[in-house]
């Protein structure tokens, strides 16, 4: 062989192990691979319940709370309503008589559950005072037919506009309103209240009123 071919071969492989000692080099100092990460996974949040239709919900204006505008011991406002039955009750009517007014809604439990118990108590005491519910923000032939279902027979009206509602401030319902007989307001009661605190609303406004006597357990 020739000189320049050893020479050539020698060379070659000088470069071969000098290429094969860098990528060895390159493999040891480089660090190893990491995973590719995984984004973190986003749970499902459980669906919210709709709201209810805040359309069927009465609510004061702005500015206005959520309590009576009447008050215990001022005179009670005039009111005005036409029952179900088409004829127009008028409170300027039954002036020098104690009355109950109850502001209601079908669409509200408590409002539901006290109808029987009003019923018993004016056919219990209808010589002592008139009892008169007060439907708000309904058309009067679904509160009719409400009525009859329940086989309820007291004075109904309908304040589909909620013109009472707003003159007497009862948008909290359902509110009990007991008015003595000089047309004075002298208690307010909510919806869910035992008996006894009726008995004493009652008593209130009917001088001469005697709770009935309760069944013995």
């Amino acid at each position: 062989m020739r000189l320049p071919d050893v020479l050539g071969v020698v060379a070659a492989l000088v470069v071969g192990g000098i290429l094969t000692i860098l990528l060895l080099a390159s493999a040891v100092a480089a660090p190893p691979a990491l995973p590719t990460p995984v984004p973190p996974s986003i749970p499902v949040l459980p669906t919210a319940t709709p709201a209810p239709d805040r359309t069927l919900l009465p609510t004061p204006p702005p500015g206005q709370t959520a309590g009576p505008s009447v008050a215990i011991g001022q005179s009670a406002p005039p009111l005005q309503v036409t029952l179900t039955d088409g004829s127009l009750l008028d409170t300027a009517d039954y002036a020098g008589h104690p009355m109950w007014i109850n502001f209601m809604a079908t669409w509200c439990p408590q409002c539901v559950d006290e109808l029987p118990l009003m019923q018993r108590y004016q056919h219990d005491y209808q010589d002592q005072m008139n009892i008169f519910v007060v439907d708000t923000g309904e058309d009067r032939q679904s509160v009719k037919q409400f009525m009859q279902d329940l086989a309820i027979d007291l004075p109904v009206g309908v304040d589909e506009d909620g013109t009472a509602q707003a003159a007497w401030g009862t948008y909290a319902l359902p509110v009990h309103i007991f008015i003595d007989a000089d047309g004075i307001v002298q208690d307010i009661v909510y919806g869910g209240a035992p008996l006894e605190v009726w008995d004493e609303s009652i008593a209130k406004i009917v001088p001469d009123f005697v709770p009935p006597t309760l069944p013995a357990e």
